[in-house]
């Protein structure tokens, strides 16, 4: 079942899957239920191609349904450094694939009447004085190398739509926004089924068996494909180490408040800070605060974490000191060492996406459907996205936990220290 959180106590979707208990035949086998997956499976059965998605768990029962739910232009890092990892037109032609992802998410909700409490507006403020100077930097460049008009607002200017005194400005970004994450990937899945996706639940990928067919075997069954798509992201495990050493699932986490007066975020849209372990948050549909972040680097659960959530949005709306909360709840978001996403094909006939480093709502939908395009003999962009320069983690574990340990008190330091 999915975990207790505020989006599983309110969806609005419910799509008839099945556990898989024979042997099935179809052109393209999808591993995962989040919105890359679902993204990918409904572009596919639009195209004609005979769809099935496996499921471990419920349908988007990871990331794509507890997530923040913020939608954010840009693949996936700043601006700055993508230019310098991928080059200026590779960087322009990312950041256009970013916004293309913002269009298609509007587009889907609205051919497909997906009711997801969809909202535009999205702003990263400013946590420090000196933090502005990287704004109007970050602005700058999106304004002129990328051609995407953003505002740089001041103090007051933040404080009106925030309601807060805590900011000393912001980027405002009108064309971003924020939805209820599990209800867009539902109500994705119900129309991707209507066309013919098969949906297959509790049925978690156990082997593969990679040829000119991909047979993908489950406990109780088995899936024979032209292609395959990989696409349970930072829940991948070890399915596929070719792939899960480029990524490292990280836990992040939202307390729920009840509705709120109007004065909490007046302008409604989706806010991230600028510390390096920062918060998010914004208002759901019916008012209530959303407040998210993450409590360290790696994947475990804090025994506190409403006692950190508090403190935290303490010192941005005071008279929420003791506010009492409906619903807490966390998962892991995948993310890579560059923070930009992973994209490749491990054979001609195999996809991934992966590692959206906190972009995911934007960019895995439209990740699943550049993967369907290549598949259907489209691939420029999926081509592109996957020239990205994403390295390996270390394979020795204790390694990889000391050295998320140190990145954990480095960015507590920087953050401490302003």
């Amino acid at each position: 079942m999915h975990t207790d959180s505020l989006y599983a106590s309110t969806r609005r979707y419910a799509p008839q899957a099945s556990q898989l208990h024979t042997r099935v035949q179809c052109d393209v086998t999808i591993i995962g239920s989040g919105m890359t997956g679902i993204s990918a499976a409904l572009e596919l059965v639009e195209r004609g191609y005979r769809v099935v998605v496996l499921e471990a768990q419920d349908l988007a029962w990871g990331a794509s349904g507890r997530s923040g739910g913020q939608i954010i232009a840009g693949a996936g890092e700043d601006g700055a450094s993508m230019l310098k990892l991928l080059g200026k037109e590779d960087a322009r032609k990312a950041f256009d694939i970013s916004l293309e992802a913002i269009e298609l998410i509007r587009h889907r909700v609205s051919q497909y009447n997906i009711d997801c409490d969809l909202k535009s507006g999205q702003m990263e403020v400013a946590a420090r004085p000196k933090h502005m100077a990287h704004l109007r930097q970050a602005a700058e460049l999106m304004q002129n190398t990328f051609g995407y008009p953003v505002d740089v607002i001041d103090a007051q200017q933040t404080a009106e739509k925030t309601g807060s005194q805590a900011y000393y400005g912001a980027i405002f970004d009108p064309n971003g926004g924020h939805l209820h994450p599990m209800n867009y990937t539902l109500g994705m899945a119900q129309a991707a089924q209507r066309q013919g996706a098969q949906l297959f639940h509790h049925s978690p990928a156990t082997d593969i068996h990679y040829g000119q067919k991909v047979l993908v075997k489950t406990p109780q069954g088995e899936v024979e494909s032209d292609f395959l798509v990989l696409a349970a992201n930072a829940y991948l495990n070890r399915l596929e180490p070719a792939i899960s050493r480029y990524m490292m699932p990280v836990g992040s986490y939202i307390c729920a408040t009840p509705p709120l007066p109007g004065d909490i975020l007046p302008a409604d849209c989706a806010v991230f800070d600028s510390r390096h372990l920062f918060s998010y948050f914004r208002r759901d549909g019916e008012g209530r605060l959303l407040w998210g972040g993450r409590t360290g680097l790696t994947d475990q659960y804090p025994d506190n974490l409403e006692a950190i959530m508090r403190k935290r949005i303490a010192k941005v709306y005071p008279q929420l000191a003791d506010v009492p909360f409906e619903k807490s709840w966390g998962g892991n978001v995948s993310t890579t060492l560059h923070r930009l996403p992973h994209f490749g094909r491990l054979r001609s006939n195999v996809y991934f996406a992966q590692g959206y480093s906190g972009h995911g709502v934007a960019m895995s939908g439209i990740g699943g459907a550049t993967i369907a395009r290549a598949i259907a003999g489209q691939a420029e962009q999926f081509d592109l996205l996957s020239r990205f320069p994403v390295k390996a983690l270390p394979d020795n574990r204790l390694a990889h936990s000391a050295g998320l340990a140190a990145a954990l008190i480095y960015f507590r330091i920087r953050d401490a220290l302003g």
